[in-house]
């Protein structure tokens, strides 16, 4: 009996510490499971953002990477690296590039064989950049891309006031202008050097670019060059002077050489440098320094063009309307045989007249003369004229004006294969304004221009006696390109538009 009651007396709390046990159990178990859980998430997003993160440099940095290849040329239609792996392991990405161009009409430029159909004025850049390794999650992608417009840099050899085949070796101070203003009176020597500094050179001006493809230039002793500098070696400007300067809106390139300051400068353009800036060189377009030879389209020496007299040639005068005329014609206006010395009393008194004749163009060969002496003479044209010889002596006085007062041009020509040069200790050569010239020599050109001298010069070398001014005025030569080899588009200057991420 006792014992019934005792079974049916209630057990209170008996077993409640089990059951709250479990229900901690439980909530701890769960509160793991979502400790664990994000740990997990974030470390999936933390890897997933690190690989974001990679995507977007390498990205950018193939945007970067492609402006620079852009400047040597079009790679069509993706630059050499495509598909090239930034990274390692885990973070590692590849990245695909596009390259859209287009030229100045907003036209597509299509891609055949590697080669762009036409020349670009714009190019869209797309960088694309994806994991080697498959995330958990979200594949992340990241797309950066740029617009950027393109300005074809060329050779610019062609169409020089001033052509030197080896080296400028002047032997007096000279100036060096466009006839027209807003144009450029350039200098290109081919190879070698130019020292702009010693006594000959000392005080010469040029308004326009000089480019030197091969060798380099030193400024110095008021010597001032108003336009670009291109320089394949050194570039030297001296302390001698305060007037040394490169002034205009010059760019100066160095691109394999050292560039030596002996003073402070600041250049109105921007400063390209295969090597370090000096110390000293402040630039208003910036200092880009430390670029690389490769960074660099590299202009390249071209010769002195060949022009020969041969029927070939002859063919090309006749058809531009040319009379070719010869020593008889020559002897015929001269009073006297064109191929003995050219010695007129008083010439500027009584210039010799050469007359438009039938076509108001005519070419003289004199070839069969031998050297020609010029020692005091004067020509006064009605009309286009050309001299063809195979070498020249100028003394005293050499002049040519026009007879009516309109503009002519005036052309010396020794033929190439004749290896015939012009030496000159004329104290009066001219060539006045209207009438323009040409002068060309595969020797030495030992010009002595006095007052106006007006068209080209080209010459295996020139070298200038007198002090005198040029006024660059482009004559040519009928059937000569004289771009030929120096026209070819050598690279890009490349203009950054935007640059931003897409996706």
């Amino acid at each position: 009996m006792i014992m019934d009651r005792m079974r049916r007396q209630p057990r209170g709390d008996s077993g409640i510490a089990l059951v709250m046990a479990m229900g901690i159990a439980l909530i701890g178990i769960s509160l793991a499971v979502v400790v664990v859980t994000a740990v997990v998430v974030a470390a999936n997003d933390s890897g997933r953002d690190r690989v974001r993160t990679v995507e977007v440099h390498s990205a950018e940095a193939a945007i970067d990477a492609t402006m620079a290849e852009l400047q040597a040329g079009v790679p069509c239609p993706a630059p050499s690296f495509d598909g090239l792996t930034y990274g390692s392991g885990a973070q590692a990405t590849t990245v695909n590039v596009t390259i859209d161009y287009y030229d100045e009409t907003g036209s597509a430029v299509g891609c055949a064989s590697g080669v762009a159909a036409s020349t670009p004025a714009k190019a869209i850049v797309t960088a694309t950049a994806t994991a080697d390794k498959a995330q958990i999650g979200v594949q992340p992608v990241r797309t950066v891309q740029s617009e950027v417009l393109l300005t074809p840099i060329t050779n610019p050899g062609a169409n020089a006031a001033i052509f030197s085949a080896a080296g400028l070796d002047p032997k007096s101070t000279f100036e060096v202008e466009p006839a027209v203003s807003g144009e450029s009176a350039d200098i290109w020597v081919d190879a070698g050097d130019w020292d702009c500094t010693s006594n000959a050179s000392s005080g010469s001006r040029t308004v326009g670019s000089v480019y030197i493809p091969a060798g380099s230039l030193t400024v110095g002793n008021g010597c001032k060059i108003i336009g670009d500098v291109w320089v394949q070696q050194n570039l030297t400007v001296t302390s001698n002077s305060p007037d040394d300067e490169i002034d205009g809106t010059g760019d100066v390139t160095v691109r394999s050489g050292v560039f030596s300051l002996g003073k402070s400068i600041e250049i109105p353009g921007a400063a390209k440098l295969g090597g370090a800036a000096p110390a000293g060189l402040t630039a208003v377009g910036g200092i880009t320094e430390n670029m690389g030879t490769a960074a660099i389209p590299s202009l390249t020496s071209v010769g002195l063009p060949q022009i020969e007299w041969n029927a070939a040639t002859q063919s090309v005068w006749t058809s531009e309307g040319f009379d070719i005329l010869g020593v008889s014609e020559m002897t015929s206006h001269m009073g006297q045989n064109a191929c003995s010395s050219w010695n007129f009393n008083k010439p500027t008194d009584n210039p010799i007249t050469i007359p438009a004749g039938t076509t108001g163009k005519n070419i003289y060969d004199l070839t069969s003369c031998g050297t020609i002496d010029a020692k005091k003479v004067s020509f006064k044209l009605y009309g286009d004229t050309a001299l063809i010889m195979n070498d020249l002596n100028i003394t005293t006085t050499f002049q040519v004006f026009s007879g009516d007062g309109a503009a002519h041009d005036f052309w010396i020509i020794l033929p190439y294969s004749s290896g015939g040069g012009i030496d000159s200790n004329s104290t009066s050569f001219e060539v006045v304004s209207p009438v323009s010239t040409f002068i060309y020599a595969p020797g030495t050109i030992d010009l002595n221009p006095h007052g106006d001298f007006r068209g080209q010069i080209y010459g295996g070398v020139v070298a200038p006696k007198n002090k005198f001014t040029m006024d660059y005025n482009f004559v040519g030569i009928p059937g000569v390109d004289l771009a030929e080899g120096t026209s070819a588009i050598i690279g890009y200057d490349v203009e950054l538009v935007y640059k931003r991420e897409v996706s």
